[in-house]
């Protein structure tokens, strides 16, 4: 589908940037996952860590990334 490659490329160019090229947790470089909840970007292993804490986490490259997940990872934008 258009958007889930669309949705992939922009979370691939994410996890580019500096800030996102070390797992959030414990620094593991290039992680391939995210987690859409926090808006964070980490390492297969700590992904398992957040997935038993019930956290939302994806796999960058083999999951499909819905658009709204894709567009604001850090949530709704507040409209005050």
């Amino acid at each position: 589908e258009m958007s889930n490659e669309r949705n992939k490329r922009i979370l691939l160019e994410l996890a580019k940037l500096p800030e996102n090229s070390r797992c959030a947790d414990c620094g593991a470089p290039e992680p391939d996952w995210a987690s859409y909840k926090l808006g964070v970007f980490v390492c297969l292993n700590c992904s398992g860590i957040h997935r038993s804490l019930s956290s939302r986490v994806k796999s960058i490259r083999l999951d499909f990334w819905e658009d709204d997940l894709v567009e604001r990872p850090e949530g709704p934008v507040d409209s005050s």
